[in-house]
């Protein structure tokens, strides 16, 4: 079986966690970096590459070398002179759940597109999302849009999760305009109950999938917490559940996790129910440690890599 070749797009960002009331850990995080580490983790053997841009300084040379470290590709990595990382911090309640506050507006993933000179190409999969989106300018968004048509024409499956932060939008409507377009653009889509809930006020699983209907897409993973997780493709409708996490930490990440157990498993040619299954016991198993990126040796004692 052929090496297969993803390119996953976004920002990743300074994450400070809270140890105690006076004390932070650093380390790197973010929604699609995240994924692409736990693809990584989880199929040594498919060439994960990062697009995005960062900063000149200190910070951002540390994140190029826990990129190096994880053995992801940083060759689609562009700097920026004037501009540096993104930084978030997150707090953590008694039950694992996150609150974060962001220092992002200008950093230099926002100008990603303007700073890439290469397009990427010969890929097998582009991963992006809905934060991937909505850190750009417009003029920069219908790049990326171009991008994707041109890289589908050739071949590329293209893989998207909305990820929907309201805060990242100027409105509920400019936020359901570039969603809808991403779905259109979608070979393989990972919709969550929440986000759905929050953008299109969808209640239940029906209607999500009713409004991703006529979009046509190949393979629809919607994840919805605890519930389990619903996949529509070709063959039918599928309902994975997932183990119940007991001991729950930080829940920073679990979708990214699962999103990268997921298309780990699938591009290493597993189904869609052994892939869920395998996706939510990453996810299952980040959530018991705090931060997004948990060791992987503690990965691994948990999920052995495919």
């Amino acid at each position: 079986m052929s090496v297969k070749k993803i390119v996953i797009f976004g920002e990743c960002m300074v994450e400070l966690v809270s140890a105690n009331e006076t004390q932070l850990t650093k380390s790197f995080a973010g929604d699609t970096y995240n994924t692409a580490v736990y693809l990584k983790r989880s199929a040594p053997q498919v060439a994960v590459s990062y697009l995005t841009a960062i900063g000149d300084d200190f910070l951002s040379n540390e994140l190029l070398f826990a990129m190096g470290n994880e053995q992801i590709s940083t060759e689609q990595v562009y700097r920026s002179s004037k501009r540096n990382l993104g930084l978030y911090m997150v707090r953590t309640d008694q039950h694992g759940e996150r609150t974060f506050a962001y220092w992002r507006a200008n950093s230099a993933a926002t100008q990603t597109i303007n700073a890439m000179t290469k397009a990427p190409e010969d890929i097998d999969f582009f991963y992006f999302s809905g934060i991937s989106v909505a850190i750009l300018d417009e003029p920069q968004r219908l790049k990326l849009f171009e991008l994707l048509a041109t890289l589908r024409n050739k071949g590329c499956k293209v893989v998207f999760d909305p990820n929907y932060r309201p805060l990242l939008w100027s409105s509920r409507d400019e936020a359901r305009f570039w969603m809808n377009k991403s779905y259109q653009l979608a070979d393989i889509a990972f919709p969550g109950g929440d986000d759905h809930l929050a953008l299109y006020e969808h209640v239940n699983t029906d209607e999500v999938l009713a409004h991703l209907a006529p979009f046509e897409i190949d393979e629809v993973v919607m994840k919805n917490g605890a519930v389990g997780v619903h996949i529509v493709n070709s063959d039918g409708h599928f309902i994975v559940p997932v183990q119940q996490v007991a001991n729950v930490v930080d829940t920073t990440a679990a979708g990214d996790a699962f999103n990268g157990g997921y298309l780990a498993a699938r591009l290493s040619g597993k189904s869609v129910t052994d892939a869920a299954s395998y996706g939510a016991i990453v996810a299952g198993t980040v959530i018991q440690h705090p931060g997004a990126i948990i060791p992987a040796d503690t990965l691994h004692k948990a999920v052995a890599p495919l």
